[in-house]
């Protein structure tokens, strides 16, 4: 029951959260307009970037590995983990390439 809540918060969650980039980050690129603010805004996008990257990591681990409990149990929970890190690893490609243009 508690994976179920947790599973439906979550997939909420994902359906809000469409785009890569929040509003905070919509707002420093529209703004890094001198040299200085592009250099921050390159430094905040690749460390985004690399924690989007290390947490894909985490969740490929995760899908990896057995946790125990019944068989279609676990299968979910190894693809729910696997859509996590495919959707971990494409936000980190996206915080990538908008580094990339400054």
């Amino acid at each position: 029951m508690k994976k179920t809540i947790a599973t439906i918060l979550f997939s909420m969650i994902l359906a809000g959260n469409i785009s890569a980039f929040t509003e905070l980050d919509n707002l420093l690129i529209a703004e890094a307009t001198t040299p200085d603010l592009k250099k921050i805004a390159k430094e905040y996008f690749n460390k985004k970037a690399k924690d989007h990257k290390e947490l894909a990591d985490k969740y490929k681990s995760l899908s990896s590995q057995s946790h125990g409990g019944k068989a279609t149990a676990d299968v979910a929970d190894k693809e729910k983990y696997k859509k996590l890190a495919d959707h971990a690893d494409k936000e980190a490609a996206a915080y990538k390439a908008q580094a990339d243009k400054f």
